[in-house]
């Protein structure tokens, strides 16, 4: 797959200075007008993780109960990890994105960005935050229940309970905590936790590097004076992942502009506006040629 040919590249680039991604980061074209409205470089992305739970009970014929039942034991860890919010988090880097990216999101949305911004620990924004399918991943951690799988017979007792749960992991911690973490809040001693995870590997933030920083900032002035340029941090895995993994440096600097509404992405009818591929050359001959060595 793609990402296993990124890994081996990363592997063999390990001693590399810098990445550019060119499948991260973009600009946002406005839905009215078609026009550039900002552009956004990706320096980090939120860890990927399956973490399975399981528990297992000796069973027998479901006229003759036993006191613990698997299935009841999973559903009352399902519902502790549900309710669970992880301590909403601020880096350098997500606290510019915030920042920058608040005038462009709904008056409420934007205001309670800005809140959180000046006060991580600000209840009301949070509460905000976590309410929006859009934002409660950029302000930290979240788990949640993808997959359940129990009993073997209508009429048996379950044997083993089984769940998924999918975490996005906020960039400074590691799988284990995480996981330990889930421990705690099941709170269920027969619960036994695994890291399934299939193709991803943890990942910190690349830095905030001035001369990367310039160099975008300029390049996009050639193409787009006046659009604003910021960063951002991605839910979901990219290739960057793997450079990041090495400790390289890694950036989405991807110059295609989009509209919202137009980002089919991973569907059969993705797509790209013709319009970004002279301003893209533009872009990519002023950022090369400022990051050569």
């Amino acid at each position: 797959t793609v990402m296993k040919t990124s890994a081996i590249i990363a592997e063999r680039l390990k001693n590399a200075d810098l990445v550019l991604n060119i499948d991260g980061g973009g600009g946002v074209l406005d839905e009215a007008t078609g026009k550039p409205e900002y552009f956004t470089w990706q320096g980090a992305e939120k860890t990927y993780a399956d973490f399975e739970i399981t528990i297992t009970n000796p069973g027998g014929h479901s006229s003759a109960p036993r006191p613990v039942n698997a299935i009841v034991q999973l559903s009352r860890v399902l519902e502790r990890i549900g309710a669970y919010r992880f301590k909403p988090e601020l880096s350098p880097l997500t606290r510019a994105a915030l920042t920058a990216a608040a005038p462009y999101e709904e008056p409420e949305i934007g205001k309670a960005m800005l809140a959180f911004v000046a006060d991580p620990t600000d209840e009301r924004a949070i509460a905000t935050l976590v309410a929006n399918p859009s934002t409660v991943g950029r302000i930290g951690t979240t788990c949640v229940a993808t997959m359940v799988s129990a009993g073997h017979a209508l009429n048996a007792l379950p044997q083993k309970a089984v769940a998924n749960i999918n975490c996005r992991i906020f960039p400074g911690h590691k799988p284990a905590e995480i996981m330990a973490e889930l421990q705690r809040v099941a709170a269920e001693p027969a619960a036994t936790f695994k890291d399934v995870t299939e193709g991803s590997v943890p990942n910190d933030a690349s830095p905030m590097r001035p001369d990367f920083i310039a160099a975008v900032e300029k390049a996009m002035r050639r193409i787009y004076p006046g659009v604003p340029v910021f960063p951002s941090q991605a839910s979901g895995a990219s290739d960057s992942m793997w450079f990041r993994y090495h400790n390289v440096p890694s950036y989405g600097a991807s110059p295609t502009f989009l509209k919202e509404s137009d980002d089919f992405s991973h569907g059969l009818n993705e797509r790209t506006p013709v319009m970004n591929i002279a301003p893209g050359i533009t872009y990519y001959l002023s950022l090369f040629a400022d990051l050569s060595k």
